[in-house]
């Protein structure tokens, strides 16, 4: 016994770390306890195009911790689908992916992940029907419960091509049995315009844009949520202009030659100052670069967000003794619609001018102030505060 004593501390700690580990060689082993789905479960998207967010499962362990190197199972068992992979193992964290392009054919789709030994789980989709429309068409059309549900909204969804820019386009969504919302899209790309009434004295919606050449989405929908029946939708070109204090649509890229006249809108602060209205769906962490030329009046321009808070401004570029054209930069900050006031400096001035608003995005990549007044006019409103659908990006 007293030999025992004669081992350093070391040697104690070695031997007690053996025996705990002999003890412990005969303990059961973990193993896969369960399978769950972390994410990508209910998603969305056009037909012929991929899912936005992976499928993902997770796999639990005995022990209650992530359980790592096991092969999870992808299987398409229902609607019209390919798989980026048909396994995948699961990795430190336990979780395992696959990606789902969508097939032709529109409906529902289910995609199961399974394991040897536990209950599988199932992932449904929805395949969006997309079908043309051309301008100068009309098209009957339903929301029904059997379609494409964002949140808590039915959609449908039109493609619409300009094939030359820029287009002038009108857009009209009418309807007997529900309160009509009505948005445009760019594919790819981002929204480009969105309208619930057309005014205080109806429930249905139209909006009117400005858009460079290029293939469009229109989505017509209801205001109120889950709502379904019968509603016409109508696709008109309209003059490539900003005339008469209408508010039109527009997005990068786009190049429009208008004049200020006295119909327009007008400020009769220190005025009268007139201005043409275009409305731009801004992605915060973007630049927008916009260029206000004129020969025949001193250019200014104002920029206000949704709520009608102006946001940013310019007269005469940098240099007023070098150009009297205008050209603002503003980083976006919040992401939504902004209110774009195409005006003059001087007081009473009208003219022709020229607007370019830069495709770039950024501070630096060109092809990334203040004003003597700004316009009065009542903000954009933005019906229900509604997000863009998540499929677009």
């Amino acid at each position: 016994m007293r030999a025992a004593y004669r081992l350093g501390p070391a040697a104690l700690a070695s031997i007690a770390t053996l025996g705990l580990a002999c003890k412990d060689s005969n303990a059961p082993r973990a193993s896969p306890q369960t399978l769950a789905k972390q994410a990508g479960d209910s998603q969305a998207a056009l037909t012929g195009t991929a899912l936005p967010d992976s499928l993902t499962v997770r796999v639990v362990g005995s022990t209650g911790s992530p359980f790592a190197g096991v092969v999870v199972t992808w299987t398409v068992t229902s609607g019209s689908a390919t798989l980026g992979a048909p396994s995948d193992t699961t990795n430190a964290q336990g979780l395992a992916s696959t990606t789902v392009s969508l097939g032709g054919s529109p409906g529902s789709v289910a995609v199961q992940a399974a394991v040897t030994g536990l209950t599988p789980v199932t992932f449904t989709a929805s395949a969006c029907d997309h079908p043309v429309i051309a301008l100068g068409d009309t098209v009957s059309g339903a929301l029904d419960t059997t379609d494409c549900r964002f949140n808590v909204y039915y959609t449908d969804f039109f493609e619409l091509a300009a094939p030359t820019g820029p287009q002038g386009l009108t857009l009209t969504m009418t309807s007997l049995t529900f309160d009509t919302y009505l948005e445009l899209y760019q594919r790819p790309g981002g929204r480009v315009a969105f309208n619930d009434d057309i005014d205080t004295t109806t429930n249905n919606s139209r909006l009117n844009a400005i858009v460079p050449a290029g293939n469009y989405l229109i989505a017509p929908s209801s205001f109120p949520p889950l709502q379904v029946g019968a509603y016409s939708l109508t696709a008109q070109t309209r003059p490539v202009a900003l005339s008469g204090c209408t508010v039109v649509w527009t997005t990068r890229g786009i190049v429009i030659g208008d004049s200020v006249t006295t119909a327009d809108c007008v400020d009769s602060t220190g005025g009268p100052h007139y201005a043409d209205i275009v409305a731009l769906y801004l992605e915060a962490g973007s630049v927008l670069k916009v260029l206000h030329q004129s020969a025949a009046f001193d250019a200014a321009l104002f920029l206000e967000n949704g709520a009608g808070v102006s946001v940013a401004s310019n007269n005469d570029s940098a240099n007023a003794t070098t150009t009297t054209n205008a050209y603002l930069v503003y980083p976006v900050v919040l992401t939504g619609p902004y209110l774009l006031f195409v005006a003059t400096h001087a007081a009473s001035a009208t003219g022709p001018y020229t607007l370019t608003i830069s495709s770039s995005t950024t501070l630096s990549g060109s092809p990334r102030r203040e004003g003597p007044q700004l316009l009065r006019v009542a903000p954009l409103r933005m019906p229900k505060g509604r997000l863009p659908r998540a499929w677009f990006r």
